[in-house]
């Protein structure tokens, strides 16, 4: 779910050997090509020339595939139509759907081919994105599930504007956002549990212990899915911060265009930023989930925060 670092983790794993991140690619149509966003490299996405080269290669060039996709992922690529795709659909759906996973293998296919990467490190927060590319065969894909304590996701989302205006109810206004977001995370996770348990590699990342020990935690993680990383993959990794190279990341947060060393440090304000009654619901409707990742109940494991 955003506000999780899922742009960090996704820069960290396309800085191992063989590897390359591309940032959020179920937007690339919807918004990035058609905003004409800017890429992580900093250029506006139409003058790009990784991207440029990538479209060429896969496409011809964007304009026309850029259309039909952002005509079609609405259509096609919607949480409501998930079931759909798991259990059968109509004649036009499946061409529609057909359609879409043809051009995102060749999407896949073209980004590794120019950036001579093996593995393309994706970091799309859609689970119906990825029931989609489970059709695709031999696209050999494998699932990370990043997580964060509900609590610190609720807190960061209210920063940014999801809460409605304050009302005479006091935090009341806050408490109702936060259901919405809390909601949403328990959708989330018990989504990517159910691909993570269909897929031949997954893993989970808890955003907490990624910060906090970041070198074991990405070891950890590229064991689970299959990648055990080679003597020197995780050099650009220390003990408290990661070293980043230039990126062609798209979408994502603006951690996309940062290079150089980056200090990591958790980011635990909600403990003492989110409104009491929104802590109690945004723990109530996710509780399970925190239970089992960890973050609450005996034995949790929550990292405690570091100053800078």
């Amino acid at each position: 779910m955003g506000r999780s670092g899922s742009t960090l983790l996704e820069r960290m794993l396309g800085a191992v050997d063989g590897s390359v991140n591309a940032g959020e690619l179920n937007a690339i149509f919807s918004r990035v090509a058609t905003q004409d966003q800017r890429c992580g490299c900093g250029e506006p996405f139409s003058l790009c020339p990784f991207w440029t080269e990538v479209g060429e290669h896969a496409f011809g060039g964007w304009s026309d595939v850029t259309r039909r996709m952002a005509h079609l992922q609405p259509r096609v690529v919607r949480h409501r139509h998930v079931l759909r795709m798991l259990t059968g659909a109509t004649a036009s759906f499946q061409r529609e759907l057909d359609e879409y996973v043809d051009v995102h293998e060749r999407l896949y296919r073209s980004v590794a081919a120019v950036s001579g990467a093996e593995v393309v490190v994706d970091a799309s927060k859609s689970t119906a994105q990825l029931f989609a590319l489970r059709r695709i065969e031999g696209l050999d894909l494998r699932v990370v599930n990043l997580v964060r304590d509900s609590r610190g996701v609720a807190n960061s989302w209210g920063k940014t504007g999801i809460r409605k205006p304050q009302s005479t109810d006091g935090d009341m206004m806050g408490t109702y956002s936060a259901q919405r977001v809390a909601v949403l995370w328990t959708a989330l996770q018990l989504e990517s549990s159910l691909l993570g348990a269909a897929a031949p590699y997954a893993a989970r990342v808890r955003y907490e212990d990624l910060v906090s020990r970041p070198r074991p935690t990405l070891e950890q993680a590229l064991r689970s899915v299959g990648l055990p990383p080679a003597p020197g993959d995780l050099d650009h990794v220390g003990e408290r911060s990661v070293t980043l190279g230039p990126s062609h990341g798209v979408a994502g947060s603006r951690t996309r265009f940062t290079a150089g060393q980056v200090d990591l440090r958790v980011d635990d304000a909600w403990r003492s930023a989110l409104p009491t009654g929104a802590r109690a619901v945004v723990t109530a409707v996710t509780l399970p989930q925190l239970l089992r990742y960890g973050y609450v109940g005996p034995g949790s494991r929550t990292a405690p925060a570091r100053t800078a």
